[in-house]
Parts: C-alpha cells; structure tokens; sequence
C-alpha cells in the first residue's frame, strides 16, 4: 500500500472514532458517506448524533417555558415551538464566525487547517433541538440535539459534518438552572 492511502486510512479511522456524539435518548439516523477513487481505494464512514442529556431539578413545563428567551439570548433564533411535545428550537440555520457572541469553534469542531479552527472560517448550517421531559418529583430531562455541517467559502464543495463539544448545550442547562433557582 503507498503511504499516501495509509495516511489517508489513518486520517479516516480517527474521524470516524471522533464522530460519535453524546449519550442520550435523542438521536438522528446516521449518515454514511463514502471518500476515495481511483487508485486509493474507498473508505465508508457512518456517524450518528445524540442528544446531550441533562437531568434538572425543575418541572417540565416550568423548564420549557424558560426555553424561548434562553435560546434568543444563546442567538439561536426560534422556527419550531411543539408544546405537546416540549420541543423548541431550529431545525437549521446558515451562519458564519459567530453564534450570538460565542465564537463557533468553541461549540463545534469542523477540523483545522494552518490558519485555525474551520468553524471560524467556514460556511456552516447548525440545527439546534432541545426537548424536555418528566423526570419524575418535580424534576425534568433536558435533551440538546447540536447537528452541524460546514464547508469552505471560497470553493464550491458538499457540506461536511462537525461535532459538538457540547459547550451549547450545557450553557443553555446552566440558564435554566441560573433562570429557575429560587433567590
């Protein structure tokens, strides 16, 4: 095998073992994508993405009726509320550099070139979904589904997927937390 197909096996390896997300009961359908051609081989990757789950002392509703201006003040801008459900969030959004005032590679990691972190510099779509359940005794299940994909500015390329570092997702559980704990 040329060297060139082994870096490039090794590289493929250690994304897919960092694609894994979060442990939780929320989860999207994974996604396979297949790289290589002629005279390098293939190489498939599958990935999936999890929630992020977070028990909170706090009662369901009391949790989701907080959601809305939590997310505003995170600059995440609302399009899907589900009361029935206690759903709220996005499910998907272009952005560039920044998420309200936090700098993107902070919350996703979309891999690094010379000059940086490529969430700082790419085009990315982010989806943000959070969900609250019972949890029994006047507690509740808060579950953040974080998806994210990026690509290049200046090339015209397919939108290549980020994972989450998780940072979202336990700043919006530490707002509720600071929004619903008693004075």
């Amino acid at each position: 095998m040329r060297p060139t197909t082994l870096l490039c096996l090794a590289s493929l390896t250690a994304l897919a073992a960092c694609a894994s997300g979060n442990a939780g009961s929320t989860s999207r359908a994974p996604v396979t994508q297949t790289i290589g051609g002629a005279g390098v081989g293939r190489a498939t990757i599958t990935t999936t993405t999890e929630a992020d789950v977070m028990t909170l002392p706090f009662d369901a509703d009391m949790v989701f009726r907080v959601l809305p201006s939590l997310y505003d003040s995170l600059g995440v801008q609302i399009n899907t509320v589900d009361p029935a459900r206690r759903m709220i969030g996005n499910n998907g959004f272009k952005l560039r550099q920044r998420l309200g005032k936090a700098v993107l590679s902070t919350l996703i990691d979309c891999g690094n070139t010379q000059i940086g972190p490529n969430a700082d510099s790419y085009d990315v779509y982010l989806s943000v979904i959070t969900t609250v359940t019972p949890a029994g005794a006047g507690a509740s299940t808060l579950s953040t589904l974080l998806e994210a994909q990026a690509r290049p500015i200046t090339y015209n390329q397919a939108y290549n997927r980020c994972t989450t570092k998780g940072t979202l997702e336990q700043r919006l559980a530490d707002l509720v937390t600071r929004r619903l704990k008693p004075s």
